[in-house]
């Protein structure tokens, strides 16, 4: 019995991992390196170009070094990204429909130069990097910081960072300007704490609320390095001190992610590091088996910048198979650590009986390759996201980037109605977070969709907003997976939801729903066991529509480091079923208050 374990792990372990077996090597020598030295892009392409190498099979060795890239002559093509911008862009690396690739660094860094892409791996399969440093010249951002604010609190005094010289005055403008892009508007801005270089506490409150492509923001150049900015903030100006960033409008600002995982398989990196990236820095869609160890988003040691990314530090959207992320540290990112979802489309059409035509909904979605001919569907009713039935596609028409037309293998027989929600449960990844450090990123730790086994473990975790998210929604997003099987363990929660704004908590069980049915639960069988919750907030768990939640024997200490800022309980959980806490060792000089609403409470066992 034990020897038949050991051989399936073996073999899982063997099925996971990228083979290579019939690799050639190509080591890149002295003098091509110095032909190309200012711009390695067309060397690569060229490369990569070659009838031998177009199939892929290869081993690409650099010697440790520093290598530039640039778009001028790189390849490029319009290109849809889920969740970034889409448009017409360039590639450094573009491994298509390739097998057995495989780029070793040897601690090489590769920097990169305005807006490109360092890394398409698209239609592969086998494909692993090892050994890497990715960063850009000039950052997608601006920062500076408060040296002077006014008492009406309509404007503050930026001295700009060294290192920073990205940034015009035109017109009372400030302009962030780049290698070969500008961006005219500020934007989306945000406050950092220059001591702690985590985001400011209660940053909601300063960051300034001029729409995103107003003129509301007068720029004035008082001495070479500081800038007047004449502007409107939320509640107050922010303190003498404080670091602002600027990241550029909403829409044209997720444009450059280090790495574009779409329609790929076994996809392995190893001791990567992601020190900056207009956009996320792992961005994966429609790939089966991912692993991430020892791949750090974060700042570059001795940097005076900030931030990495301006997104996400890694992000799944539809992947399948396993996917792990382990070793691997994220800070200092403007958005979440790791987001693993699924995609809900919007019915709009009934066609005939066996046929409706469907919409993606998010701007950031479109072009998104959601179904093929022969995938299963899952219909959910657009007002409560509950599964209504299963049925299998036998065509999927593209209709253009946002619409198209899907062709059931059985009738319909009233099982879809307008507004009802289409979801594609063949691709959700079993999935493991584990031996993680997330700290100073705005946004959230987690977010985890995916109906397939989930371990969260060992992991410390620190972020602006919520630690781990369960959400649901086809409102905003659209971003579809309740689920099934979660694990999280043996993880310390340091201070997180100090960003100020809306009431975050440590855990957030929050399904959007407009109808919630209080006897059918959307998410399903989370456990929360063994671990340490260190935070100077009380509210560690919210809850609504989940069956089967365990909080069992966790400890809660007491942290000093901010002020509470609101009141909550430390448990809140209604409209839920089979509700277990017990065992934990609350260390505060608080009560462990635990709310739950009628509902709840019937079927549910507290013990604290």
């Amino acid at each position: 019995m034990y020897s038949n374990k050991i051989i399936c792990l073996l073999l899982a372990l063997f099925l996971f991992a990228p083979t290579f077996a019939t690799s050639k090597v190509i080591e890149l020598s002295a003098s091509e390196i110095n032909k190309n030295t200012d711009d390695m892009t067309p060397y690569i392409y060229n490369l990569l170009s070659k009838a031998e190498n177009k199939k892929g099979n290869f081993k690409l060795v650099f010697p440790k070094g520093t290598y530039h890239f640039w778009p001028t002559e790189a390849f490029g093509k319009y290109h849809a990204i889920t969740n970034h911008d889409n448009g017409f862009r360039y590639f450094a690396f573009p491994i298509i429909g390739m097998k057995n690739v495989e780029i070793e660094g040897n601690g090489s860094e590769f920097i990169f130069h305005g807006q490109i892409i360092p890394f398409l791996v698209e239609n592969t399969t086998n494909f692993k990097i090892s050994n890497v440093n990715i960063d850009w010249e000039v950052p997608f951002y601006l920062e500076g910081s408060v040296v002077a604010a006014n008492d009406a609190n309509t404007s503050v005094d930026l001295r700009i960072t060294p290192g920073f010289d990205n940034y015009k005055i035109q017109n009372n403008r400030l302009i962030i300007t780049g290698e070969g892009w500008e961006e005219n508007f500020l934007g989306e801005n945000i406050c950092f704490n220059p001591q702690t270089k985590a985001v400011q506490y209660r940053t909601d409150d300063w960051h300034y609320i001029a729409k995103p492509w107003s003129m509301d923001v007068k720029a004035t150049q008082l001495s070479p390095d500081v800038v007047r900015l004449e502007t409107r903030f939320v509640q107050k100006a922010p303190p003498i001190g404080t670091i602002m960033t600027f990241k550029g409008t909403f829409d044209n600002n997720r444009h450059s992610p280090a790495f574009h995982f779409s329609d790929s398989k076994n996809m392995a990196m190893k001791n990567v590091n992601i020190y900056h990236a207009g956009g996320m820095g792992v961005i994966a869609e429609k790939t089966e088996n991912i692993h991430l160890d020892k791949v750090n988003v974060s700042r570059r040691p001795g940097s005076n910048r900030i931030l990495s990314v301006t997104a996400d530090a890694t992000h799944f959207c539809n992947c399948k198979g396993k996917v792990v992320i382990e070793n691997c540290l994220f800070e200092n990112m403007l958005d979440d650590a790791c987001n693993m979802h699924g995609t809900y489309t919007k019915v709009e059409k009934i066609v005939d009986d066996r046929t409706v035509i469907a919409r993606l909904s998010h701007p950031q979605q479109f072009g998104f390759k959601f179904a093929s001919g022969d995938d299963t569907l899952q219909i959910v009713r657009g007002k409560d996201l509950l599964p209504k039935s299963k049925m299998q596609l036998i065509k999927v028409e593209i209709i253009n980037h946002q619409f198209a037309k899907y062709t059931f293998k059985k009738p319909l027989n009233g099982k879809i109605e307008v507004g009802d929600g289409l979801e594609n449960i063949e691709w959700y990844p079993v999935f493991e977070f584990k031996n993680n450090i997330v700290q100073n990123n705005r946004a959230r730790s987690i977010l985890i969709s995916s109906p397939k086994k989930v371990l969260i473990e060992g992991n410390t975790l620190s972020s602006q907003m919520t630690g781990i998210l369960f959400e649901g929604d086809m409102e905003h997003w659209f971003e579809s997976g309740a689920v099934n099987d979660v694990t999280i363990r043996n993880n310390t929660f340091l201070d997180g939801a100090y960003g100020g704004g809306s009431p975050h908590v440590t855990i957030w069980v929050n399904p959007h729903q407009n109808e919630v049915n209080p006897d059918i639960a959307y998410e399903r069988n989370i456990i929360i066991e063994n671990n340490l919750f260190k935070t100077f907030g009380d509210g560690l768990l919210r809850a609504q529509s989940v069956d089967n939640l365990q909080f069992i024997n966790n400890t809660i200490e007491e942290s000093t480091t901010y002020l509470k800022w609101m009141e909550e309980p430390v448990i809140n959980i209604k409209l839920s079923n089979n509700i277990i806490i017990k065992g934990n060792i609350n260390k505060r000089s608080k009560p462990f208050e635990v709310k739950l609403d009628d509902s709840t409470r019937r079927t549910s066992k507290v013990t604290e």
